[in-house]
């Protein structure tokens, strides 16, 4: 038997001074503990270590790093995707005991933790205060603060409140290398923040996270919507999102599920019940509440409900989020193995979505219950299954892979919480092109050159067809998928006749924020005020595709005639240019979709019209702040909000918007994506 050469005796004694010789663990029996997480993979350590301060975990990495050895962050092991296998090997790092809230700053809305915090310990621990921190994924009884922030967990509340990238305020990082950074989506430069969370800690290891809290709502309401069969509570559920109601959650749970759930107990619901929505909705203004619960009530009546009952107390409202928060552990105790499939539909789509996976499920002759965190079009079948019946776990892993092969023909993506691991790489390999691929083994490489920190995840290895680096000079082939413009190609064939020709670039749109001498510095314009064609609006999905000349005051006054509006401040400028200099951060909340050109002219579509998607690295919000320089913005696709726009104060602009120096990381990765430095060349002197 093949036996791995032993590389923790070298650095043994060094560790043990760091962290303690009780904490470096090297028994069989243990090994065998974290060789496995809530995912089907399996991979046996060579070391863990466990940690009893956040400030020893830095001088590890280092000792790691220094001798070649791979390593990944783990704390309670709940993802479901294989995200923490150590699949070369190499040393798991247990940050399980690190869960102290250090600070709780009501004031400014504020929790600082530590790692190891588990989700409801947090929420238990805000509730005195008045506050709670919105992510709140299905297993926050176990999950932890820093497993979410690797996940990009969400939860029913994302639904209004968004996933942890949007309430993550700033992050304390231990780099691949040893070092500790501190990073915040309002830092000048590029979103460095939004790409670590979502990543599965291959590009770094958080050790303090800064979480944004909110002051409870006055009032909750929620209500249970009974109906003869899942798709007409998928009818109603696109029915309730248009017309602009936006709920704190919509959940929906077929009747498999709620069989499971409420095993032993009293079903609340009629005879003949098929499926459930859960729908909750809270807030201040306790008439804006009644009259958007009597909306949502005559929606799902005229959509076929047998039975909408608004929970009178407290008490029957935690018998609702019993029911669907238990659906899986109920289902898990079916049989002796659960896949949790994740997919993201655009909302329209969820009907079809649902079509094709029941039909999927029957041609496997396999049972599954299903789950859905409807309103944001998040799908996740429950299949049970005995791994030990080899004929069946073939199966399942088929079906598994028909049901994402189906959400990406929808317009969807392979994840919108439960990240990618080991579990779903292959699947990158068809919801992306080579492009977006190399774009991410860019972002990899830039952040961990050495590729030791939590190796051959999320991103296809050898043996599944990785993407390869495009050459300057290399062919173009427009992916197909993408609805460009005349103009915007012209953009594209321009730039790889300036790449070829090594012609450097000032990316310029309506002036605003360029300063004009900075054209002089070598760099031949490329204005972009042509990409300002038609906007595209989906009704039903609220999203909206404008193109990065588009001025931002035509761009609003569009979605109002059309009965829309984006949740953001008056700003002057282009789309384009509104996201590339960050001058709003806010902008990057509601930004689901870009369409960028690299300095070579390569297409790459990053992101989409799902409002949830964890499938690769965030390079849509790294691209918030980046100035042009890493590459151009071509179209860009919002969440939009229906009904009253809320009143905002003027917004002010920061004086020094551009006061950008760039670090070690920002150079990396500008070497990564225009080696030769040709986009707006003057931010990034001396690449």
């Amino acid at each position: 038997m093949f036996k791995r050469k032993d590389r923790i005796s070298a650095i043994r004694k060094e560790l043990e001074a760091i962290v303690g010789p009780e904490n470096v663990r090297t028994e069989e029996a243990e090994l065998l503990m974290y060789s496995y997480d809530s995912g089907m993979a399996r991979a046996r350590p060579e070391a863990v270590i466990n940690f009893t301060s956040a400030a020893q975990v830095a001088p590890v990495v280092k000792m790691l790093y220094g001798a070649g050895v791979p390593f990944l962050p783990r704390l309670a092991g709940t993802n479901l995707s294989g995200g923490t296998i150590p699949l070369k090997g190499g040393a798991i790092l247990n940050l399980a005991r690190l869960k102290k809230i250090r600070q709780i700053d009501t004031a400014a809305g504020l929790a600082l933790v530590e790692p190891g915090v588990v989700n409801l310990e947090l929420q238990r621990a805000l509730e005195p205060f008045g506050f709670f921190y919105a992510p709140d994924p299905a297993s926050q009884k176990v999950s932890t603060i820093g497993g979410n922030i690797g996940e990009n967990a969400g939860g029913p509340l994302c639904l209004k409140y968004g996933v942890t990238a949007d309430n993550v305020e700033k992050l304390e990082v231990v780099t691949p290398e040893g070092e500790v950074k501190f990073f915040s989506y309002s830092d000048a430069g590029p979103d460095l923040m939004s790409v670590l969370i979502g990543s599965e800690g291959t590009l770094g290891i958080v050790i303090h996270a800064w979480l944004k809290i909110l002051p409870l709502p006055a009032h909750i309401k929620t209500a249970s919507a009974a109906f003869p069969s899942l798709d007409a509570a998928i009818r109603a559920v696109t029915r309730i999102i248009s017309a602009g109601i936006l709920p704190r959650a919509l959940e929906a749970m077929d009747k498999v599920s709620l069989d499971a759930a409420l095993t032993g107990k009293a079903s609340p619901f009629p005879a003949g019940t098929d499926a459930v929505l859960i729908l909750e909705l809270d807030g201040d203004d306790p008439v804006r509440i009644k009259t958007d619960l009597e909306t949502a009530h005559k929606i799902c009546s005229d959509n076929g409900c047998e039975a909408f009952k608004v929970a009178a107390d407290e008490d029957e409202r935690a018998l609702l989020w019993q029911a669907r928060k238990g659906a899986y552990p109920a289902m898990a105790r079916l049989a002796p193995d659960l896949l949790v499939e994740d997919g993201v539909v655009p909302r329209p789509k969820l009907p079809e979505a649902l079509k094709e996976t029941r039909e999927i499920i029957a041609k496997y002759k396999l049972t599954a219950g299903l789950l859905f965190h409807a309103g944001d079009g998040n799908l996740h079948p429950n299949v049970i299954f005995d791994r030990r019946d080899i004929e069946e776990v073939k199966r399942v892993k088929k079906a598994g892979y028909e049901m994402l092969k189906s959400c990406i023909k929808l317009g969807g993506t392979i994840s919108g919480e439960h990240g990618i691991g080991v579990e779903k790489r292959v699947a990158m390999n068809w919801l992306y092109g080579r492009g977006e691929l190399a774009f991410f083994h860019s972002i990899k490489r830039a952040f961990d050159p050495a590729g030791l920190a939590n190796p051959d995840k999320i991103l296809p290895v050898a043996g599944e067809k990785p993407a390869a680096k495009p050459d300057l000079a290399g062919a173009f082939v427009f992916p197909g998928k993408s609805g460009l413009s005349p103009e915007a190609r012209s953009i594209i064939d321009e730039l790889r006749l300036r790449a070829a020709s090594g012609t450097r670039t000032a990316v310029t749109g309506l002036g605003t924020r360029l300063r004009p001498e900075r054209v002089t510095e070598g760099a031949r314009p490329l204005d972009l005020k042509s990409l300002s064609g038609l906007l595209e609006i989906d009704r039903e999905n609220l999203t909206a595709r404008a193109e990065a000349g588009l001025s931002f005051e035509e761009f609003r006054r569009q979605l109002k005639a059309a009965g829309f509006h984006l949740d953001l401040p008056e700003l002057k400028g282009s789309v384009g240019g509104l996201i590339a200099s960050k001058v709003c951060p806010e902008i990057r909340g509601l930004l689901l979709g870009l369409e960028v050109a690299t300095a070579a002219g390569e297409l790459l579509e990053l992101g989409g019209k799902t409002v949830k998607n964890v499938a690769g690295y965030d390079a849509v919000r790294l691209l918030c702040g980046s100035q042009g320089a890493y590459a151009v913005i071509l179209s860009a696709t919002f969440a939009l909000s229906a009904g009253k726009e809320r009143q905002r104060p003027p917004f002010a602009e920061p004086p020094a918007w551009d006061a950008f120096e760039p670090a070690e990381i920002h150079r990396r990765l500008k070497k990564e994506f225009d080696p030769q430095n040709l986009l707006n060349p003057w931010i990034y002197r001396g690449v």
